[in-house]
């Protein structure tokens, strides 16, 4: 009896973390061949048509003329004429539009019932910078810093022929903030999601993603591919319905976007909610849509439907030691294998850091980590079960994002 409860219990933790470790497994495979086949960046300078930078904006004074200033100096080194900057200032209700236009951005007003939070200001955007002549469009969130090389390198990808881009997505402490140990992991957590996962993906020739921040489409995409994602994960939503429409997005590793931590416990527990909240909602309409053509072979569908399916990647490796410390030994071998794919996931995403030593250093938090996520979990289900409104995170300070 008691060998049929191990039996179920690890039937049970390979079931719920075997989609991310099998997506973990292809971004490894796909980070290691870039190492070994480096890829050449294109020296390709035609670049047509008007870019538009679309900066989503709710109650962000504090930051947005950070932002639009980052972005015209990359602009500006881009040496090109043809980029428009314009703020959507999405149901603000202090001086966001003030500062946007202090800085010298174009500034669109939207108000509405807040239902559809940032994709209903990003809908607003497109469509007002199509109206003004943009051939393609870069979304920068607007608490951002864009590395000077940004505008410059999106505009060459999208010169290539590319239909929808991600660059690189990372976040750093604010300047002058002292760096926990706590904090440290969580930027090598995100750094994990949306960098190496992204390059993998596309080392492979599989769809990068996704990732709310520093992506582009070009308008005859959206044309074709409307963006009609209204949850609070409307990255993923819109990748899996350009993944369905057999759309690719394009990875650029030579840009980079930068968004500061949330500056308080609170802040990060509410961000994280949010976003895993979203997410999960998000499966529950996404699993079928990819189901279909990940059948009939298509493996961009197969490779987006694992990463729908994904544990968080703590919790998947509290699953992975669960699998160890159960008495079946099917299990401890499958346990084993994973925490070493999960070892060099990390590895990668901790050799991408400026300060490789302090992110290893880090991981003696994980452990504290990973309980707060699962203490996290019923929040986070609530979340998945409601529509949830756009909330700004608290992030007073700029940060070092280039």
């Amino acid at each position: 009896m008691l060998r049929t409860v191990w039996e179920m219990a690890a039937g049970v933790a390979c079931g719920l973390s075997l989609p991310l470790f099998t997506d973990l497994a292809l971004v490894v495979a796909g980070n290691v061949k870039i190492v070994l086949r480096p890829v050449r960046i294109s020296e390709h300078r035609r670049r047509n048509g008007l870019l538009g930078v679309v900066i989503p904006a709710h109650n962000e004074a504090p930051m947005i003329g950070h932002t639009v200033h980052s972005v015209a100096a990359s602009a500006k080194v881009s040496g090109s004429d043809r980029v428009k900057i314009f703020v959507i200032a999405h149901n603000c209700t202090d001086e966001t539009a003030a500062a946007a236009k202090a800085a010298e951005a174009q500034v669109i007003e939207v108000n509405d019932d807040g239902r559809d939070g940032k994709s209903a200001a990003l809908r607003a955007g497109f469509d007002y910078a199509r109206g003004q002549g943009c051939s393609a469009f870069v979304v920068v969130d607007a608490d951002s810093t864009v590395s000077l090389n940004f505008v410059s390198a999106m505009q060459d990808a999208l010169a290539l022929g590319a239909e929808a881009l991600q660059c690189r997505y990372e976040q750093t402490a604010c300047q002058g903030a002292a760096v926990s140990s706590a904090q440290r992991l969580r930027m090598l957590a995100f750094r994990g999601m949306n960098v190496v996962r992204g390059r993998g993906r596309a080392a492979l020739g599989l769809s990068c993603g996704i990732f709310g921040n520093g992506f582009a489409l070009r308008a005859s995409l959206l044309e074709r591919v409307p963006y009609e994602a209204r949850s609070i994960a409307e990255d993923l939503e819109h990748h899996v319905e350009l993944v369905t429409q057999g759309c690719v997005v394009r990875w650029v590793d030579a840009a980079q976007v930068t968004a500061g931590l949330a500056e308080t416990k609170a802040a990060h527990d509410s961000q994280e909610t949010r976003w895993e909240g979203g997410r999960l909602r998000v499966v529950w309409s996404a699993g079928p849509q990819l189901l279909r053509p990940a059948l009939r072979g298509n493996l961009r569908a197969c490779e987006a439907l694992l990463a729908v399916l994904s544990l968080p990647f703590s919790l998947g490796v509290a699953m992975a030691f669960l699998s160890v410390a159960l008495p079946v030994a099917w299990s401890r071998k499958y346990g084993l294998i994973c925490l070493g794919i999960s070892g060099l996931y990390v590895a990668m995403a901790a050799q991408m850091s400026a300060e490789p030593v302090r992110e290893w250093l880090a991981l003696g938090a994980a452990p504290a980590l990973v309980l707060r996520k699962l203490m996290l979990a019923p929040r986070i289900v609530a979340q998945a079960g409601k529509r949830v409104m756009w909330v700004r995170t608290g992030r007073e300070r700029a940060h070092d994002g280039r």
